[in-house]
């Protein structure tokens, strides 16, 4: 079953021998690597979304103040995804030494070095970017081994305030963009230097991990991050609109890239990419039109640009629906360029195994408890909450 629109010209099935054969082949990445790709590709466009605002000195915003506990919470439950994926930290190490001399293992030496920086920084930020004569209040209210182990895990931000430094700041916030930039991407760029799976190595997965994460992150600091804030302090501070338009021209681009490549590689594709174009277009049609384009692309765009887009209900449906849909996009990316070059007829018959479900539930219990620590850590509105 094919798609005209998308794959026009006859493509030659795979021949029942070689189908057989993949049956047994075990797929490369699982849902794990896909929960680690949402997570940090969410975590980098709320970064990149907060390094803006902060770069135009919007200090006093809610977006400036708790987006980043959760794009570190997010950062932190990611990890246990991919450390689970690997099975062996040993494979870590292994990949940043000879990442050096063999060249399609590079990216894993960056990873390695990169992303555990990125939650540093998201971490060390999140408490720059309280008022810091209230969190100096709050620590003072402490007993004394407990004031010690606050400036610990604050890196002693009472003490000091990076924003008053104009230099300094900017060339924080630069690296900030650059991590941000590099976190949905890293993933892509993995899965691009896969051999033997021609529909991965293209540029268009980048482009989509990199636009949905910044869409979803725009749709988060619509309601989700106004409501940590709520959480947090008691008071509700409404986010700046223009998030609601950055979502827009991100899902627009989203469904662009999408269906603009399933009809390039139609018409322009190799022989294994025509196979995978026609799986997407076919067997895995309907479920890419349900949890992507219906769930995540047209009921959210509906919700943003129409006069509903006003309300918060609203928004909140475009965040669950553009939420799921990435998350869908990815596995949709992965499972896909698995089902014909490696698991041939099994792509059908795909089930979330136990270990796989269990780091999942992990992660999420990590992701939200170390969100709630950092909420927990904010201080409350006082009189001096206004100060630097």
């Amino acid at each position: 079953m094919s798609n005209p629109l998308t794959t026009p010209q006859y493509v030659p099935p795979l021949r029942p021998p070689i189908e057989l054969f993949n049956v047994a082949h075990e797929r490369s990445f699982s849902v794990l690597f896909v929960n680690y790709s949402w997570a940090l590709g969410l975590a980098g466009g709320l970064v990149l979304l907060w390094a803006v605002n902060a770069w135009r000195g919007k200090h006093d915003r809610v977006e400036h103040r708790f987006t980043l506990p959760l794009a570190a919470a997010l950062i932190i439950g990611g990890f246990v995804n991919i450390l689970a994926e690997v099975e062996e930290p040993g494979r870590l190490i292994y990949g940043y030494i000879y990442g050096w001399s063999h060249w399609d293992t590079a990216i894993i030496k960056y990873g390695i070095i990169l992303l555990p920086l990125f939650l540093a920084l998201c971490w060390w930020l999140s408490f720059q970017s309280m008022p810091r004569a209230a969190l100096a209040d709050e620590i003072e209210k402490l007993g004394s081994p407990w004031r010690q182990l606050a400036d610990f895990f604050s890196l002693w931000s009472r003490f000091y305030n990076l924003f008053s430094s104009r230099s300094w700041s900017r060339v924080v916030l630069v690296v900030m963009i650059f991590l941000g930039l590099f976190a949905p991407l890293y993933s892509a760029i993995f899965l691009m230097n896969e051999h033997g799976v021609p529909i991965w190595n293209s540029p268009a997965e980048a482009l989509l991990f990199i636009v949905t994460g910044i869409g979803v992150a725009a749709m988060a600091m619509l309601v989700l991050v106004p409501l940590l804030g709520w959480f947090s302090t008691g008071r509700w501070l409404a986010a700046q609109p223009y998030h609601r338009w950055t979502a827009a021209i991100c899902l627009g681009l989203w469904g662009l890239v999408w269906y603009g490549w399933m009809w390039w590689l139609g018409r322009f594709g190799t022989l294994e990419e025509l196979r995978a174009a026609n799986l997407f277009m076919g067997p895995y049609a309907g479920e890419i039109f349900w949890n992507w384009t219906f769930a995540g692309l047209i009921v959210p765009l509906v919700a943003l640009v129409t006069p509903l887009g006003r309300s918060a209900y609203a928004q909140w449906v475009a965040l669950i629906g553009g939420a799921w849909g990435s998350y869908a996009a990815r596995v949709g990316i992965v499972f896909g360029g698995e089902a014909i070059n490696r698991s041939g007829a099994g792509y059908l018959v795909f089930h979330l195994g136990l270990d796989a479900l269990w780091y999942s539930v992990v992660s999420a219990l990590l992701f939200a408890g170390f969100l709630a620590a950092l909420l927990a850590a904010t201080p409350h509105p006082t009189a001096a909450s206004d100060k630097a």
